[in-house]
């Protein structure tokens, strides 16, 4: 039997699709940029307007509080939208990390769960991401958009700030394709740890910094980038996009993703208000990025 240090909780409320976004709000207090948003049930079926949010933590870390603030959340929702009790699964990744998982080809760049794979991938701008439960693989459509737009305004050698780097997918693979150099940040110590872990399999540890802050408090950065990747989600980016701004000289650019398509207008709008100016948005499925330039004062 596997210790608990091996086991994660996943906490998931199902939602209708309207009313996810003030549920993803509610969860990101909570569980920063571990929340994920699924489609119930089989599309195939047909229409469903349902949606899992949901969440992971270590079931090593104190729950007690944190299932009190969620539930409490979820009950003043219920007098306003319909939606189901929170459901608490405890899964051992032990178990979750068996599985078969294959190679994720996006264009030339190759997202390996093994390194004994590489020598398969010698053509590919490859990295190496270990599965995990509370990052994911690489298959989200959000990954998959943020990586086609690094690769389109990725300029060799620049230094870039991978916000909210999870697994640190992103920022590997743009020093893969060409950065000179990566700071990472995340709020969770978990995505710390399996960054680095990530950046020493992919032998790319000496060009990459990871950093556990909180974007929401403050951004630290000792350097001015020339690109900012951040994978969060609307809740993130309208209430930490003043520190985000910050950092970002005139004429850089981000590129942010982790947007539903029905908050797409309103993100934009807070970009705008932030001096900012679209130059371009893409969507797949329910999902959105935009890559954002900041202008003049």
């Amino acid at each position: 039997m596997s210790s608990s240090k091996n086991n994660w909780v996943k906490y998931s409320v199902v939602v209708s699709e309207e009313f996810v976004e003030p549920v993803v709000q509610m969860f990101s207090r909570f569980l920063y940029g571990s929340v994920i948003v699924e489609k119930e049930g089989d599309p195939e079926d047909g229409i469903n307007n349902e949606s899992i949010v949901s969440g992971y933590i270590p079931r090593n870390k104190n729950s007690e509080e944190l299932e009190k603030n969620l539930n409490s959340g979820l009950s003043l929702f219920s007098g306003v939208f319909d939606l189901s009790d929170l459901k608490i699964t405890e899964i051992s990744s032990e178990i979750w990390e068996k599985q078969k998982f294959d190679p994720i080809i996006i264009e030339d760049v190759a997202i390996l769960p093994f390194k004994d794979q590489v020598n398969n991938f010698n053509d590919y701008a490859w990295v190496i991401i270990e599965p995990s439960m509370a990052f994911g693989t690489g298959h989200h459509p959000t990954t998959k958009m943020c990586i086609s737009l690094i690769k389109k305004y990725l300029i060799k050698n620049e230094k870039i700030v991978d916000l909210g780097c999870g697994s640190g997918i992103l920022g590997l693979v743009a020093l893969r394709i060409g950065a000179d150099s990566c700071l990472s940040i995340d709020v969770e110590e978990e995505s710390v740890l399996a960054s680095n872990k990530n950046a020493n399999d992919s032998r790319l540890s000496n060009k990459i910094k990871v950093q556990k802050q909180d974007l929401l408090k403050n951004l630290n950065i000792d350097f001015s980038p020339d690109l900012v990747v951040a994978n969060l989600n609307s809740f993130l980016f309208r209430e930490g996009l003043v520190n985000i701004s910050d950092i970002i000289l005139p004429d850089k650019k981000i590129i942010a993703s982790g947007i539903l398509i029905e908050n797409l207008d309103q993100i934009e709008s807070t970009f705008n208000s932030f001096n900012f100016e679209i130059i371009e948005r893409c969507e797949s499925g329910d999902w959105a990025a935009i890559v954002a330039q900041k202008n003049n004062a």
